[in-house]
């Protein structure tokens, strides 16, 4: 029982913390967090094409929503370019913010 109210209580505190984002924002934000979780991030980023993959968005979509996320410092983006999983090609990757304005892992 207590382990209901625990989940219970941590899923209304992240709906506080995403109550003013748009639907396909709280979509991306859950699309980085997923992939995170399970793992799939170089050192906490991900790529825009990874998170279109895993939340079914177009890509033109996620770089939309991930910028105005990046600008309302909910996600930080990457100053390097890195390779992306999916296509290879150099990119700046995002990932949640952590302190430092490093991603977190």
């Amino acid at each position: 029982m207590s382990q209901n109210v625990r989940e219970s209580s941590l899923m209304a505190y992240d709906t506080l913390k995403t109550a003013d984002l748009g639907r396909q924002e709280k979509q991306v934000l859950a699309g980085v967090a997923l992939l995170i979780r399970t793992g799939q991030h170089t050192d906490g980023w991900v790529s825009r094409r990874q998170i279109a993959q895993i939340t079914g968005l177009e890509t033109s979509t996620v770089a939309a929503r991930t910028n105005s996320l990046v600008l309302a410092h909910r996600l930080v983006e990457s100053e390097d370019l890195t390779p992306c999983p999916i296509t290879g090609r150099n990119v700046h990757m995002v990932g949640l913010p952590a302190s430092g304005g490093r991603a977190a892992a």
